[in-house]
């Protein structure tokens, strides 16, 4: 997978090397030589370049990217003129890093794929996000087991939940299914779209389509549930 990372503050760095560790081929852009040199060893390609220069970005073959990240920090200017290029390059997938209200706001009006809070903690969930499409959300316990979200895999759709093997083929353990509730209220015309929490799922519960699976296990067996 391939993912190109603009700006490399804290978030931005944090980012890019967990998403290079995770086996992600890495673009890094930035406008600071320093932090170039600091971090071109530990990604595929790092750029010293400025990313509001429209005719440089379109040079990089961004379009053939994942996704981009805009995790420009303190230059509001420069992060939103930075979107508004790649959305003229017509990159489908792009997460940008708030920086404020009213800078989250524009980006709303923008409508980009996601913004995104710039923690620490914020670069290694979307990192396990990027690296395993159908994750949803996802906590770790350890640095080996953490509880995972996921989207219900189109093959346990139909199925009991004895019948989809996950702790003998996955080993993976279900924790609870939150599912979509469908009750209309009283006053609105729209289903609301609400979850909710079935608690422990019996052996014989039936998996629906739209459903979210709560998981338990390790990184490696979500990932090959997912890619499976």
């Amino acid at each position: 997978m391939k993912y190109c990372v603009i700006g490399l503050g804290y978030f931005g760095y944090n980012l890019a090397i967990s998403l290079s560790k995770a086996g992600a081929e890495v673009l890094v852009i930035d406008n600071h030589q320093d932090k170039i040199d600091d971090i071109s060893n530990k990604v595929t390609t790092a750029i010293c370049m400025d990313s509001t220069d429209k005719r440089t970005l379109a040079s990089l073959g961004l379009d053939e990217m994942d996704a981009v990240i805009v995790a420009i920090g303190g230059d509001f200017e420069g992060s939103l003129l930075t979107t508004a290029h790649l959305q003229d390059l017509g990159i489908k997938k792009i997460y940008n890093r708030r920086t404020s209200k009213v800078h989250e706001r524009i980006l709303n009006l923008m409508d980009v794929h996601e913004i995104l809070v710039p923690e620490a903690d914020a670069a290694e969930q979307l990192k396990n996000r990027l690296m395993m499409p159908g994750l949803i959300e996802s906590f770790k316990l350890s640095s080996d087991f953490g509880v995972y979200e996921i989207a219900a895999p189109k093959m346990f759709i139909g199925k009991t939940l004895i019948d989809t093997n996950l702790r003998s083929d996955y080993k993976l353990n279900l924790v609870t299914i939150k599912r979509k509730n469908t009750e209309k209220k009283i006053f609105k015309s729209k289903k609301a779209e609400k979850y909710i929490v079935i608690g422990v799922p019996k052996p014989d519960e039936i998996i629906l389509d739209g459903d979210i699976l709560v998981l338990f296990g390790q990184d490696k067996d979500i990932k090959d549930l997912l890619e499976e």
